[in-house]
């Protein structure tokens, strides 16, 4: 009868594709997260995204990338919403400008600056925050500030499929979020500010009206800076490489912007070649 039972169990678990092993504590997946994410060098992904606009609206993004986490190097090649363009970075070369085919009139080559209006035109971030360092750093960051309650702060929801990948469904719920006011210091843009804080650069122009650009604001300007990036941070960590590969963001507006990552190669052997632009199949 014992018998009996134990293979209904065991078959009930292979049919649901329920993992029978215990979840791990939430400190001990934080940290499994953070040595995932210090053990990546390079990554092959598509990246699915969407971040909401100063005007309110979702902007959609869709793009195939490879990089190399140190030293930086990136390409991409965009689906949306500049379908066909490409932006080729290689750090420590091209004057630190990204190399740029819009694959639209008037059909040349340009060399921008990564943290430029023109490259970061609807966007919240730059090229520099693509794959899960930065993320890192945000949840490094709030696990420093709220370790002592970290099972008020965290919530493991179990276990889901997303993308035929089993995940873990982290809910990390910031009941202390407010908009705090900041002054300005001597040399500070909103990029500054906004690694000083933790925060998104994009968020605070959303935040801060009468600001216009990263870098109109001024020594002594009084502005709003949200107390961490996000109010509440919905992850789906991957339990094969235990990086999160899907993300939310709300803010006390509502959703601030979302990021997918299919079809994820970690740690794949990428030729330096490969991050020049006479490749074969780039149109630089």
């Amino acid at each position: 009868m014992r018998k009996y039972i134990f293979l209904v169990i065991t078959f009930f678990i292979a049919c649901t594709g329920v993992s029978a092993q215990p979840m791990p504590a939430n400190a001990e997946l934080y940290g499994k997260i953070m040595t995932a994410i210090a053990n990546v060098h390079s990554l092959k992904f598509r990246l699915v995204k969407s971040e909401r606009m100063i005007n309110g609206k979702m902007a959609p993004g869709d793009q195939q990338v490879k990089m190399n986490v140190n030293p930086f190097k990136c390409y991409l090649k965009i689906a949306l919403p500049d379908e066909g363009a490409e932006v080729l970075y290689v750090k420590g070369t091209n004057s630190e400008d990204a190399l740029v085919n819009p694959n639209a009139f008037p059909y040349i080559n340009l060399n921008l600056d990564p943290y430029g209006d023109i490259l970061r035109k609807d966007q919240h971030h730059t090229i520099f925050e693509l794959g899960f360092v930065y993320t890192g750093e945000l949840l490094k960051d709030a696990f420093e500030r709220y370790k002592y309650k970290i099972d008020e702060f965290m919530k493991n929801e179990g276990i889901i499929r997303w993308d035929n990948r089993e995940c873990y469904k982290i809910v990390l719920d910031n009941k202390d979020y407010v908009l705090l006011d900041y002054t300005v210091q001597p040399g500070e843009d909103l990029i500054k500010i906004a690694r000083k804080k933790r925060v998104s650069e994009y968020n605070l122009l959303d935040l801060n009206p009468t600001v216009k650009s990263y870098t109109s604001v001024k020594a002594g300007q009084v502005i709003k800076v949200p107390v961490t990036y996000a109010k509440k941070f919905i992850i789906y960590v991957d339990k094969l490489t235990y990086l999160p590969i899907y993300q939310e963001a709300y803010d006390n507006k509502g959703l601030l912007a979302r990021y997918e990552y299919h079809n994820l190669v970690v740690n794949p052997v990428i030729s330096d070649k490969e991050f020049t632009k006479d490749y074969p199949g780039y149109g630089f």
